[in-house]
């Protein structure tokens, strides 16, 4: 939903999007904007524009998108992604069977292994909760990425209550403590 969303609103190519302990991410590479800027690719995501992103993801959510799983030749996908030169790279360096999964949801379709939730409906509260800048495969000689990290929850209750353990925890961080 984070990926759609953000595709979505820049026109960038999204290239990894793991889950992580903390939630998730997606690095993206902001080449432009589907609203109709200019190609650039120095564009960001600040904390003014998390308030839209989840916006758009609540409207995903709203749509209740269903999670479809592909399995295609390696030569398809290096088709079909052929615009975003991130994933082919993945497709020609990292996937080494002949096969291998997408999942399409709404507007877009991802390298996945999944499973998935069955729709976007599932998911009914998340969070954009910080974005930085990254590089492709973590070398600073690669090309400048935009990364989004994300958390997500079947519903309200449970993000109330993760914000809450994260207010908590920021009143006791000891780099506050210590200036204080």
């Amino acid at each position: 939903m984070l990926g759609e969303a953000v595709e979505r609103l820049y026109g960038c190519h999204l290239c990894y999007g793991p889950p992580i302990d903390t939630g998730y991410y997606y690095d993206a590479f902001m080449c432009g904007s589907a609203q109709g800027s200019e190609p650039n690719e120095l564009n960001s995501v600040s904390t003014s524009h998390f308030s839209t992103i989840e916006s758009l993801m609540k409207n995903i959510s709203n749509e209740k998108q269903a999670f479809e799983r592909l399995e295609l030749t390696k030569d398809e996908l290096i088709e079909m992604f052929s615009y975003n030169q991130f994933k082919v790279r993945i497709l020609r360096d990292k996937i080494k069977e002949e096969r291998t999964t997408v999942y399409r949801c709404g507007t877009l379709i991802d390298l996945c292994r999944g499973p998935h939730v069955r729709h976007t409906g599932n998911v009914k509260a998340f969070k954009v909760t910080k974005s930085s800048s990254s590089y492709w495969e973590g070398k600073a000689d690669a090309e400048s990425l935009q990364r989004i990290y994300g958390i997500s929850f079947p519903d309200s209750k449970q993000l109330k209550e993760w914000q809450r353990i994260q207010e908590e925890a920021a009143k006791r961080d000891h780099r506050k403590l210590g200036r204080e």
